[in-house]
């Protein structure tokens, strides 16, 4: 056996990769250009027939079986052949409506964000997950959680407006100093 790692992306696509072997016995050193298929993930294994341990006796070479592991992608978790990921939308869009601009294993997408939406909801990007490696046409799904940007640096102007908002639906009181508290 032998240990490869491969990166998320190329778990994702597949790949090619080079592998050196050393023959224990002889020391000799051999490299073989091998096919990682799209879809693999960590504790997978390749077997490649004839690239072992040759046989007792002058018998045929054994398999070699090649363990992989797949390493993390900041922002991306993988279940199986489904993806999470998170998409932080500004507190405009998430009170209005509207779209956002989401990242797939795949290239980027437009999601309409329904009015109200609130942060932790999930979308559900049908097909934009992982490659099933028994079945090339079908993929995973991926589920994107929506994270609402809060405003920091507001202007006095936006501040009223937002504070005559609170009021209108009852979510602001006034304190005896006169200032605002939510």
């Amino acid at each position: 056996t032998s240990d490869v790692t491969i990166s998320f992306d190329e778990a994702v696509s597949g790949c090619e990769k080079l592998i050196t072997l050393q023959n224990p016995q002889t020391g000799k050193r051999q490299s073989l250009q091998v096919h990682i298929p799209a879809g693999i993930d960590t504790g997978k294994s390749i077997r490649l027939k004839g690239k072992g341990m040759p046989g007792t006796g002058g018998g045929e070479a054994g398999d070699l079986l090649l363990n992989i592991t797949v390493t993390a992608k900041p922002g991306w978790e993988r279940k199986e052949m489904d993806v999470y990921s998170t998409v932080r939308i500004p507190f405009t869009t998430a009170v209005f409506g509207g779209e956002a601009l989401v990242s797939t294993l795949y290239g980027n997408v437009l999601c309409r964000i329904a009015a109200g939406t609130q942060s932790g909801t999930k979308i559900k990007l049908k097909g934009k997950g992982i490659v099933s490696m028994k079945n090339p046409s079908v993929r995973g799904d991926q589920y994107v959680t929506i994270q609402i940007q809060v405003p920091q640096n507001l202007n006095y102007s936006a501040k009223e407006k937002l504070h005559e908002y609170a009021k209108a639906c009852g979510l602001e009181r006034s304190n005896a100093t006169g200032s605002h508290v939510a």
